[in-house]
Parts: structure tokens; C-alpha cells; sequence
């Protein structure tokens, strides 16, 4: 069965229960205060099934006291049922609540011009007329007008019928994206505890679930599930729900949080906007204080405008909200905005970035970046909206909290993306998205950086990976770093070995007095047999500078032609192939020998057989056994 919301709208006293009553047989005010004052103040649901669809009604307040109590239910409508009286059509609370609908994008509606019974057909043509007045040019504009009466039944047929159309040719909600459920209702009931109500606005909700309350960050459980008071093993988007939560107490949930699933969105304090004023609200200054309502949530916000001092009447700008309050909202999200006193609703418009840097005023690139997510879909906003992170990357996951699509969707978005050449896809266990400029520009230093390195280290084969990490990617995730190394490398524009990056085809040159100095080194090395010279006896050679010595020594060690076995001793690695072929050549694999031996057959002194002994079993070319070494 199919699942559709209408909401009623329109001036107080203008039979807007009553009707609701009449087509549904529930009576919609459910507080004793409703029922003797005869007006409603809360929101009040009702339903029905109309040419088999399941109809459910969201009754709003018509007083201007309660227009934010008509805020809560409002938003989660599919289209909106208009009534205005025959006995005093257009009124005050008629064009606000009118407004607020355009604000709000709703597309879809039909009007009922209630109390037929008690004027003269004349009076009820007029009434049409004026209707048809304020709503052209609008959504409503062409909708049908339908004469009713709740006392006669005179036009109710009529009107069910049209609501069975209307709710055929409406869109269907998104079931199979994120959990949404702003809760506009909780109460408790004994034996079952704390129960929740909402529009379904996106996704399902089951028994067992365990979902998330934001703002709070509270984590429960669903205990059942009811629509339109009946239990169910499950409520889809479009209905209306209530919510049976286990883990939660009455006093931590309100009005305004939202049902969502657990651990996948975060709330915000700071929202990327674009706003209109209604054209007959006061101008707009900048930083003035506003009461922001979206959802079912109302919170006082000020309002920075990016690309105007002031907002004039029916006009349009990009603007910055500053909550006082966190709220949990998404990319495309609308919004209302009123005075902040007297509270009348003077704009609204549609959350562009729920996660926005701070920007300053006439920020040209984050108006630019504004005007092109206001008319974006899903793939045009990705490349956007990872183009706004002010760290300069943002993880898929984290790209999951600006909307209701699920990971997998947005994984399918993202790898398109990237195969056009539109983002970077960092693969990994939560994939990372850059934008190619920010890759391109990371390489680019990186390059610099070793090629700079080169000229100021030249025996060297390059820098360290880890130095060049935090000299030019501290503050990306490690994965960054990687893909970027492995990218350059296979573009053959860098050499990886082991733990040095060095420039691709670039071998180390030594001018001709560094390899003179490493040929005498080498020399000394070869002359000295199994008993090396230290650095000290290398510095002391005649005629050589000291610390040109010590610095194509290190050089040695570094490029392996040295090798060292203990502080003070380095052996030719020649030298030690040697040593090995000549253990190879006296011994079988596994036997042992003792350090007497090793030392009598290379005629060695106990300073340079031990730490040569040590080296093989660290090698583990020998194995320690005792005092005695074993042929691996």
C-alpha cells in the first residue's frame, strides 16, 4: 500500500479539525486544553484509507501564537491541504502558513474553502477568486478549489477523491536510503516506557534496530513499532510513525532531535546557506539574530552574509548561520527563518554545507562554491563539497554525514568520479577523496622537496620516507602519503628503496676528489685484511682533510660499502663475503666452533672476533650456542 502525509494549513477557526474529522472519523485534537478552548495547539494526526492508500493527516495550529508548533509538522509533508473559510477567506495566518510552504519546496496541494453552509454561493466565488490571487505563480497555482462543508457533508466526496489523486501523482518517499525520523512528539506509556512519533522522512525503521538520537547522541533500541496506531514489524518513509525506545528515559528526548542510524552522523553549530526573504518582511542586516527552524527542531541562530550587507525584501543571497544551539540537518535540507521578535516568519531557503568552515565576509571562492552547490545533484556536489574541507580531504564516511544516501551508493558516486578525473579516490579501509589539485599540488612539493634534497645531500640516494612525510604530508592520513609515493613512482618520477626516495634514474655521482678519498679508504680497508682501521686512523692519513673523511666514511656506512658491526668497527662488505666463503669452506652446516677457533683462523685479537660474531648471528648466518657458534 502506498503511504502519503498531507498537512493541513491555514488561519485559526477556519475548520481545518473539523475537516480533517469529517474525512477521517478521528478527531485530531487530543489535549483537554484543545477540546475546551475549541482551537488546536499542538499538532494533532489523523488517518485514513482513500482508494486504497493510506492517508495520514498532520493537523497544524492556525493561531500565530503556535505558527512554530504548525513549523513541526509542516516539514514532513508530502503535499498540503489549504483551508480557508467562505465566511472570511484570506487572513493573516493563511498567507503565513502559505509562505512557509513555498519556503519549505513543498510542490504539491489542493485548497477547501470550508463553511459553505453558512454563506451565499456568490460569497463562496469571491473566496475562490481571492485564492486564486494568492497562490499564482506558485506550487498552488492551477490546484484544485473545492467548496466543502462538515456540517452538510456537501463537497467531501469530492475532496477525497482529488486528495486520492493527488496522493497518486506525489513522489514517493526514499525508503531505501538513511534512517530520518524528526521526532515531533514523545511521551511515555506504562509497561512500554518511552515512545516517539514522527514523519518518516527517509528510509525504514525495525523492531531490534538500534539507532541514534541526534542532537545528544543518545543510543537505544527499537522496541516496537506502530502506524497509525497499529504495530508493525516495521514503518517505511512516508508514514507516519511512533517509535517505542528502549534505553532512552522520557526526560532526555524533546522535540526537534532526530531518529537516524547509529554512528554515522554528527551534528553542527555552523551552516552554509542560501536564504530569501519574503517580500514583505524588513530588510535583512547583517549578524542579526533570527529564530531557525528546521525539521521539527526551532533554534536561535544570527545570520553572516556572504555576498550582501543587507537582504532586501524578496531577494536572495549565500549566508553563513550561527547556531546557538547544535542541530542535525543534511546537504539540501530547507529551513524557515523568523523574526526574533515580534515572531513573524520573514525567509527561508536550503542547508548547502551542513559542515562548513568559517568563512569571512565577501569570501568570493566560498560564494562561488556556494552558487554552484545550490543547483547541484548528488555527483555535481561530492567534488564540492570535498573541495570546502578546510583539512583538504575528507573520508567517504565522513562525506556520508552532508546526506541521506547510503555508503554503498555514495562508494558507486565517488569511484564514477574518480574515473572522469573529478576527485582523487584514496583506496583504503575508509576510502579518502581529495581534490586533484591537492594530489597534483602535494606531488609537485614532494618533488621539490628531494629534488632540493639532492642538491643539498648529493652522495645521498635520497630522503627518508619518513622525513619527507612530515615535511610535506603531515597533515593528511598516512594512506595520502602512500598513494601519492606510489603514483609518482609510477610515473617513473621517483625511485622507491626500502626506506630513501630518491629521484627515478639518478645515480649518485661522486666528484673526483670525494671517490679519491673513498678509493683510499677502500684501500686502507683491503690492506688492513681482517682488522679494519677505525675513523681515527682514516682522519689521520697524511694530506687528507678530516672531515671530508669523516663525511665519505658516513657516506659509505649509509650506501652499504661499509658495513658496521659495533661502534667503533666497520668492515668492507667485501671483506665480510670473504669471511663468510672461508666459514663456508672449513665448516658444514650445523657444526660448531668456539671463538678460539674463529679467532685462530683469521688470526684475530678478541676486540675484532667478538663484535664480527655477533654481527654473523645477527645475520643469522650463526647461531649462539653457549659459548659456541653453529653453522646455519
Amino acid at each position: 500500500m502506498r503511504h502519503v502525509v498531507v498537512g493541513t494549513a491555514g488561519h485559526i477557526d477556519h475548520g481545518k479539525s473539523s475537516l480533517v474529522r469529517a474525512l477521517t472519523g478521528i478527531d485530531p485534537d487530543r489535549l483537554k486544553e484543545e477540546k475546551a478552548r475549541g482551537i488546536t495547539i499542538d499538532l494533532g494526526f489523523a488517518h485514513a484509507e482513500i482508494d486504497g492508500i493510506q492517508i495520514g493527516f498532520v493537523d497544524v495550529p492556525g493561531h500565530e501564537r503556535f505558527v512554530k508548533n504548525m513549523l513541526a509538522g509542516v516539514g514532513g509533508i508530502d503535499f498540503v491541504l489549504m483551508v480557508e473559510a467562505a465566511d472570511e477567506s484570506v487572513m493573516p495566518q493563511t498567507r503565513e502558513h502559505f509562505d512557509i510552504c513555498r519556503l519549505l519546496g513543498i510542490r504539491a496541494g489542493l485548497v477547501a474553502i470550508t463553511k459553505i453552509d453558512l454563506v451565499e454561493p456568490d460569497l463562496v466565488e469571491l473566496v475562490r477568486q481571492e485564492t486564486q490571487e494568492l497562490v499564482q505563480g506558485s506550487f498552488l497555482e492551477g490546484a484544485p478549489v473545492l467548496p466543502v462543508s462538515t456540517r452538510t457533508g456537501q463537497g467531501l466526496e469530492e475532496l477525497r477523491q482529488a486528495l486520492g489523486r493527488m496522493a497518486l501523482e506525489v513522489p514517493e518517499r526514499p525508503v531505501h536510503r538513511i534512517l530520518r525520523l524528526p521526532i515531533d512528539r514523545s511521551f511515555s506509556m506504562r509497561g512500554f516506557g518511552t515512545v516517539v512519533t514522527g514523519t518518516l522522512q527517509s528510509g525504514t525503521v525495525r523492531r531490534e534496530d538500534e539507532v541514534e538520537l541526534l542532537p545528544g547522541g543518545l543510543a537505544a533500541r527499537i522496541r516496537g513499532v506502530q502506524v497509525h496506531g497499529r504495530s508493525a514489524v516495521q514503518a517505511v518513509a512516508g508514514q507516519r510513525t511512533a517509535v517505542n525506545l528502549q534505553g532512552v528515559d522520557l526526560g532526555q528526548v524533546r522535540r526537534g532531535m532526530v531518529l537516524t542510524a547509529p554512528r554515522l552522523y554528527r551534528t553542527t553549530q555552523v551552516l552554509d546557506v542560501r536564504v530569501s526573504l519574503l517580500p514583505g518582511s524588513r530588510p535583512l542586516r547583517n549578524l542579526l539574530k533570527v529564530r531557525f527552524h528546521h525539521g521539527t527542531a526551532e533554534v536561535l541562530a544570527r545570520v553572516a552574509l556572504l555576498d550582501a550587507d543587507v537582504l532586501e525584501p524578496g531577494s536572495t543571497a549565500f549566508a553563513q548561520l550561527r547556531l546557538d544551539s547544535p542541530i542535525f540537518c543534511l546537504h539540501g535540507d530547507p529551513f524557515i527563518l523568523r523574526q526574533f521578535s515580534p515572531t513573524v516568519t520573514i525567509g527561508g531557503g536550503r542547508v548547502l554545507n551542513p559542515h562548513p568552515a568559517k568563512h569571512r565576509r565577501r569570501d568570493r571562492s566560498a560564494v562561488a562554491v556556494l552558487r554552484q552547490l545550490a543547483s547541484a545533484d548528488l555527483a555535481q556536489a561530492v567534488p564540492l563539497l570535498v573541495a570546502s574541507q578546510a583539512q583538504g580531504w575528507i573520508s567517504i564516511r565522513e562525506l556520508g554525514g552532508f546526506t541521506d544516501r547510503p555508503l554503498d551508493e555514495l562508494e558507486r558516486v565517488c569511484r564514477d568520479l574518480a574515473g572522469k578525473g573529478a576527485i582523487v579516490l584514496v583506496p583504503g579501509p575508509t576510502p579518502l577523496l581529495l581534490q586533484p589539485a591537492t594530489a597534483d599540488a602535494l606531488e609537485k612539493e614532494a618533488l621539490s622537496l628531494i629534488d632540493r634534497y639532492h642538491r643539498e645531500v648529493p652522495l645521498s640516494k635520497g630522503i627518508s620516507r619518513e622525513e619527507l612525510r612530515m615535511r610535506v604530508f603531515d597533515r593528511f592520513p598516512a594512506e595520502v602519503f602512500r598513494y601519492c609515493l606510489e603514483a609518482l613512482a609510477a610515473e617513473k618520477k621517483v625511485t622507491l628503496q626500502e626506506d630513501i626516495v630518491g629521484s627515478y634514474g639518478r645515480d649518485v655521482q661522486l666528484p673526483p676528489e670525494s671517490r679519491r678519498i673513498m678509493e683510499m679508504i677502500e684501500q686502507a680497508h683491503k690492506k688492513a685484511g681482517y682488522q679494519p682501521p677505525s675513523l681515527a686512523d682514516l682522519q689521520g692519513a697524511p694530506g687528507e682533510d678530516p672531515d671530508e673523511v669523516r663525511r665519505i666514511y658516513h657516506w659509505m656506512l649509509k650506501e652499504k660499502i661499509l658495513v658496521k658491526i659495533s661502534d667503533e668497527i666497520a668492515y668492507h662488505r667485501d671483506t665480510l663475503e670473504a669471511i663468510k666463503e672461508t666459514i663456508h669452506s672449513r665448516f658444514a652446516r650445523g657444526d660448531r666452533f668456539g671463538v678460539s677457533a674463529f679467532k685462530e683462523l683469521f688470526d684475530l685479537t678478541r676486540k675484532h672476533a667478538i663484535p664480527l660474531l655477533e654481527h654473523l648471528d645477527r645475520e643469522r648466518f650463526t647461531r649462539r650456542s653457549g659459548n659456541d657458534r653453529i653453522l646455519v
